[in-house]
């Protein structure tokens, strides 16, 4: 990979390689942005895509039980450098809160509004394969990160581009099973978004006496926010 950063530059190649995958995870849904990518680099340059994807898996497979982020520390050392204080939480920090939490029930639902590269996510599916895994983050790359380390890893669930703040939804997709086994990745909206916060249509249509206030408990609010209340 580092004979394409020379020529194109560390950070696009990056993202147009975690873009490459979750196309090639899509099953054939995004062929033609997949090939609007793949056309910007010679032949050879191409063949590099796939080799540094079989690589990745090789590395990420640790001991056998696989969950190492690679693409993380990859991005932290390469790309990010501690930029707006994007340093991922170290893995053995994860893996104590993981069992500190203890999600052992095979319905749970796990949720990370600032997921980083999907870390936690991984630390508790170690514990918990049969979880379902809910993941956001505001930079593109780091929910990018998360939707491949899920897939590579036979996490479903699903990640969102946004910001958990403010609740603004910029992209998002769904990890599933298939017949086959073979997880798959679709783009989805925020209107098919399980973790986007759900407001009513017309927001001049809510009363004032029925505005909640965050004194008042006994007052529910008109949608819910799943990220927090999950």
């Amino acid at each position: 990979m580092e004979k394409l950063t020379r020529r194109y530059g560390v950070s696009a190649v990056f993202s147009d390689f975690l873009t490459l995958l979750i196309c090639a995870f899509s099953h054939g849904q995004r062929e033609e942005e997949y090939l609007n990518i793949i056309r910007r680099y010679e032949k050879p340059e191409a063949y590099t895509f796939s080799e540094a994807l079989g690589a990745l898996t090789i590395e990420m497979t640790g001991d056998g039980t696989g969950m190492v982020d690679v693409l993380g520390t990859y991005f932290e050392e390469h790309i990010s450098h501690g930029h707006n204080g994007q340093f991922f939480t170290p893995q053995h920090l994860c893996d104590m809160m993981a069992r500190l939490m203890n999600p052992v029930n095979p319905l749970e639902r796990i949720a990370d509004p600032a997921c980083g590269s999907g870390r936690m996510l991984m630390a508790m599916a170690k514990l918990n394969r049969y979880a379902r895994f809910y993941g956001a983050d505001n930079d593109v790359n780091c929910a990018k990160m998360t939707v491949v380390n899920m897939t590579l890893n036979c996490m479903y669930g699903e990640v969102a581009w946004m910001n958990t703040l403010t609740n603004q939804y910029y992209s998002g997709w769904v990890i599933e099973p298939t017949i086959h086994g073979v997880p798959r990745v679709s783009q989805i909206s925020e209107k098919q978004s399980y973790i986007h916060m759900k407001l009513p249509e017309n927001k001049t249509d809510i009363p004032k006496n029925e505005i909640p206030v965050l004194e008042n408990k006994t007052r529910e609010m008109p949608a819910k926010q799943l990220l927090f209340e999950f």
